[in-house]
C-alpha cells in the first residue's frame, strides 16, 4: 500500500490567558472576512451563476491551524470538545492538530505534538511544506453508555466537537451553494454533522449523518508517515434535517444554501460503547451537480 494521500483520556483544562482571548476574537473576524472576501471575488465572475468551492476550514491554513491548536473544553474561540461528563457520564473525547509526519509519529507513540508558542503558531514547519502529508485535526476518545449513579440523565454515551464561530451572524453563503464537503477519515461509526445557522429561531440546528464504512478497515495497512488516505464526503444541504433540543421538528424548513453558518459540529452518540477516531482535513461549501464539483472538476474550472 502506498503512502500517498487521496482526496477522496480527558482533555486537560488549560488556563486561558488574556492574549489568547484577544487572539480568538480576532480569529472569528478573520474567518468571517476570509469567506466574505472570497464570495465578493467570485461575484465578479459574471459568466458563472453557480460558483466554485469556498473553504470554511482547512488545516493547512495557518489561522485554521492556530484555532485547531487551541482546542479546549472552553467556549473561547477555538475548536471546542465536550462529552457526557457534564451529566455524570463516563465518555471522554480529545482533539489534537497533527501538522506533520513528525507530529504524527510523536502522537502514535502516545506523546503530545510539540507546537509553537501562541505568538508564533504555524500550520507546518518549512521542512514539511513539500511533503505529501496533509495536516488534520484528530478527534478521538471513548464513548460509554453507562449512566452515572447520581445522574438524572435517562441515557448517556456521547462526545462532541464544535468548530470556532464565524463572526457577525455567520458565514453568509449568499444562496450560491448547495452542499457541504468534508475531507476526512472515519472509523465507520455513525457521526452527526451539526450546522448552526443564523436564524430567527435560536434553537434551530440542522443535522446530517455520516454513515460511511471505515476509511481503513485494516489498520496494519495504514501508512505510518501520513496516517493513510482521506475520503471526500458530499452532504447536500437539502438532506439536512431541522432539529430542536435534540428532536426532529415536525414542520421542516429546507436548508437551501441561503444560509449564514455560525459554526459546524460533530456528535457521536450511536448508542455504542468503545473507542472512536475521526480526522478532519478540510470543510468547504460547494456546488455539486451530476457527480461533479462545479468550479473544480468540470471543464470550465477553476472559477
Amino acid at each position: 500500500r502506498t503512502c500517498g494521500v487521496a482526496l477522496e483520556g480527558i482533555q486537560p483544562r488549560t488556563m486561558i490567558t488574556l492574549p489568547r482571548v484577544i487572539a480568538n476574537q480576532r480569529g472569528a473576524w478573520n474567518r468571517w472576512w476570509r469567506v466574505k472576501k472570497t464570495i465578493m471575488e467570485k461575484a465578479m465572475d459574471s459568466e458563472h451563476l453557480l460558483k466554485g468551492p469556498i473553504t470554511l476550514f482547512d488545516m493547512t491554513h495557518p489561522k485554521d491551524a492556530a484555532d485547531a491548536m487551541a482546542v479546549s473544553a472552553s467556549d473561547l474561540g477555538g475548536w471546542r470538545i465536550s462529552d457526557d461528563e457534564v451529566i455524570g457520564g463516563f465518555s471522554r473525547g480529545n482533539a489534537r492538530l497533527i501538522r506533520t509526519s513528525a507530529d504524527y509519529a510523536q502522537f502514535m507513540k502516545g506523546k503530545e505534538p510539540v507546537y509553537e508558542s501562541d505568538d508564533h503558531m504555524k500550520a507546518t514547519p518549512e521542512t514539511d511544506i513539500n511533503s505529501d502529508f496533509v495536516p488534520f485535526l484528530r478527534w478521538n476518545g471513548t464513548t460509554d453508555t453507562t449512566i452515572g449513579e447520581n445522574s438524572r440523565a435517562i441515557r448517556s454515551g456521547y462526545c462532541a466537537l464544535r468548530s470556532p464561530i464565524f463572526a457577525f451572524d455567520g458565514a453568509d453563503l449568499g444562496k450560491k451553494y448547495n452542499a457541504l464537503e468534508v475531507t476526512c477519515r472515519s472509523d465507520g461509526r455513525i457521526y452527526t454533522v451539526n450546522l448552526k445557522i443564523s436564524s430567527y429561531f435560536p434553537d434551530d440546528l440542522y443535522q446530517g449523518m455520516i454513515t460511511v464504512p471505515a476509511t481503513h478497515e485494516n489498520k496494519e495497512e495504514i501508512c505510518q508517515k501520513t496516517g493513510g488516505d482521506f475520503v471526500t464526503l458530499v452532504m447536500p444541504f437539502n438532506d439536512f434535517i431541522l432539529t430542536k433540543a435534540g428532536r426532529m421538528v415536525e414542520v421542516q424548513r429546507m436548508l437551501d444554501g441561503g444560509v449564514r453558518i455560525e459554526h459546524i459540529g460533530l456528535t457521536l452518540m450511536d448508542g455504542e460503547d468503545g473507542d472512536f477516531e475521526f480526522d478532519i482535513a478540510r470543510i468547504r461549501a460547494i456546488n455539486y451537480y451530476h457527480g461533479e464539483i462545479l468550479g473544480e472538476t468540470d471543464e470550465e474550472a477553476p472559477y
